[in-house]
């Protein structure tokens, strides 16, 4: 299936089931020559939530991931065009098979939960967004059981198990994976500085990229500090962040509307829990279900049928055929990722080549391709025996790497991603292509702009100053991510092997103590440090190794893993 396999197919359905609501609607509009519509608060505060996703969209980067991303306009005007139009069609009996649709689903899904955990056979993902929506239906399924409906007692039983497994499993993991609320805050508010994202936000698809140039020097002393995030700590602060003052104070609003029936799990969830796509459905859903039988807005417009008869036509032909391709894309992107696994390169090639055919302003497609084509050049030139004609395909091969690279840093260029990716092929490419060592300098720089408060950024660039034999730079850069990060034994790893090149073996033995301090006792790191330790130690004066030895307070072992110099 698709890389994202809940939220990427749940956002197809739901843009789906919009474009076959409104192709019924609009035959009805045909049929009796009359426009009825549902206008109450919950279509309301969705019509100004999908007008601020519309107004944001104009400033966002990347339009087409904008529109496509699980919180952006293609959600938010889905919802509303469903709460508008599709109300109209709910009676009792519609909103009955709707909650029953609804129930019959997430119990399914909490059974699966539950199954997967006995350790069977892995069918669905099991993450906060999963546990969000049993926590938002949970309430209402139980309602239903009180009122003694026999299906609702066993329905709520799987969804409290499901909750149960699914809590299991997400909890344990919840610091490490979650934006921390006072860290989103400070995110939110360095992106508030520029006074267009104050008012419209950075984009709906350029969370990481707020979270980047926001991102607080403090997170760099917590477990987080190498973790990256595209979604803030809750839908509200996530609104707040990519859609400005303007998107929050239009969600604000819908939470108001909230249906005291569903207000606290749903007030939990949008408020306090991370953002989920299918708890923002489910509970859009309830409020459909727990509003009065609307009554309709009738306009009887007799002139309006063949213009309607040309906006279903130009709904099918537009919305219709860019579903189907952005889905394409997604179905041959991460069919790319298990063939590259399999080490069926050849494979993921063409599948990568048709998922950019597809949808080729999605920036992960091209990063993902610019590694491809370099891993494919990579095996060639390995190759002893390759012939001329492989010789030819490794050049071209290196070529679309670097447009690739380029490409996707076209597309988002504010992605911190898609600048370390042209970075890491240009370093990739230092002594191949001509200028690729100045060119691997420059984009680590741009990263370093996009991402101010990262140590591991300067570690990179410090790693291409040393390919370079560049290591008064690589010293300053390998220093500059010490400073951000005081316990990084990585960056005082590399440090000492810049200072063993530069003869300044004490400096070289005080770097290696300070990683010595910071790796996992008994780890391999620890035996590797401590070795190069003892070789550098015998190349000091007595006076250097008394210097050395002398006391000092040892700070607090952290685990940080040792990497090799590239």
């Amino acid at each position: 299936m698709t890389q994202d396999f809940f939220d990427t197919n749940m956002w197809m359905l739901l843009v789906g089931t919009t474009i076959l609501i409104v192709i019924l609607w609009g035959l009805r509009v045909v049929k009796t020559g009359a426009i009825t519509i549902t206008w109450n608060g919950t279509v309301k505060r969705l019509g100004l939530l999908a007008a601020s996703a519309l107004v944001s969209l104009l400033v966002s980067p990347n339009k087409t991931e904008s529109v496509l991303a699980p919180f952006g306009l293609g959600t938010f005007l889905s919802l509303f065009l469903i709460a508008l139009v599709g109300a109209t069609f709910l009676d009792e009996q519609g909103k009955n098979i709707l909650k029953w649709c609804l129930f019959t689903t997430v119990s399914l899904a909490g059974l699966l939960a539950i199954y997967q955990f006995f350790g069977f056979t892995k069918l669905i993902e099991i993450n906060v967004s999963l546990m969000t929506v049993f926590i938002v239906t949970l309430p209402i399924m139980i309602n239903e059981a009180f009122h003694k409906k026999q299906v609702a007692i066993v329905m709520s039983v799987a969804c409290l198990g499901g909750l149960v497994a699914t809590a299991y499993q997400v909890l344990p993991n919840w610091g490490g994976a979650t934006l921390p609320y006072w860290a989103n805050w400070q995110i939110m508010l360095e992106s508030y500085k520029n006074i267009k994202q104050l008012f419209v936000g950075v984009g709906a698809e350029n969370f990481l990229g707020a979270f980047t140039v926001g991102r607080p020097v403090t997170i760099n002393m917590t477990d987080l500090w190498n973790t990256r995030f595209i979604v803030g700590s809750s839908m509200l602060f996530h609104i707040a962040t990519v859609y400005g003052i303007i998107g929050a104070a239009a969600f604000i609003w819908f939470l108001t509307g909230l249906h005291p029936a569903i207000l606290f799990p749903s007030a939990l969830s949008l408020i306090f829990l991370p953002p989920s796509f299918g708890a923002l459905v489910v509970i859009v859903a309830l409020l459909m279900l727990t509003e009065p039988v609307p009554v309709p807005k009738r306009f009887n417009l007799l002139w309006l049928r063949y213009p309607t008869i040309a906006f279903i036509l130009i709904l099918i032909a537009v919305s219709g055929y860019g579903l189907v391709r952005a889905y394409g894309a997604e179905l041959a992107f991460s069919r790319s990722l298990r063939a590259f696994d399999a080490r069926e390169g050849t494979n993921a090639y063409n599948l990568q080549i048709q998922a950019i055919t597809l949808n080729p302003n999605v920036t992960r497609f091209h990063t993902a391709y610019a590694q491809t084509n370099l891993a494919l050049a990579d095996a060639i030139a390995k190759n002893a025996s390759a012939s001329a004609e492989d010789r030819k395909t490794t050049t071209q091969l290196i070529q679309q790497a670097i447009r690739e690279a380029k490409i996707a840093v076209g597309l988002s260029p504010t992605n911190i991603l898609a600048w370390e990716n042209i970075a890491s092929v240009y370093q990739a490419l230092t002594g191949v292509a001509q200028g690729a060592d100045q060119w691997t300098v420059a984009a680590y720089q741009q990263a370093m702009q996009l991402d101010p408060t990262n140590p591991s950024v300067r570690l990179r660039l410090g790693g291409a100053f040393v390919g370079q034999q560049k290591l008064d730079q690589a010293e300053i850069s390998y220093l500059a991510a010490i400073q951000l990060k005081s316990d990084y034994a990585n960056a005082y790893y590399n440090l000492a092997f810049v200072y063993r090149q530069q003869k300044k073996y004490l400096a070289a033995a005080q770097s290696l103590k300070e990683a010595l301090a910071y790796v996992t006792p008994g780890s391999d790191d620890e035996r590797q440090a401590k070795k190069e330790l003892d070789e550098v130690s015998n190349l000091l004066t007595e006076a250097e190794k008394q210097s050395l030895n002398a006391p000092a307070a040892t700070p607090t072992p952290k685990s940080a893993p040792l990497s090799p110099l590239p």
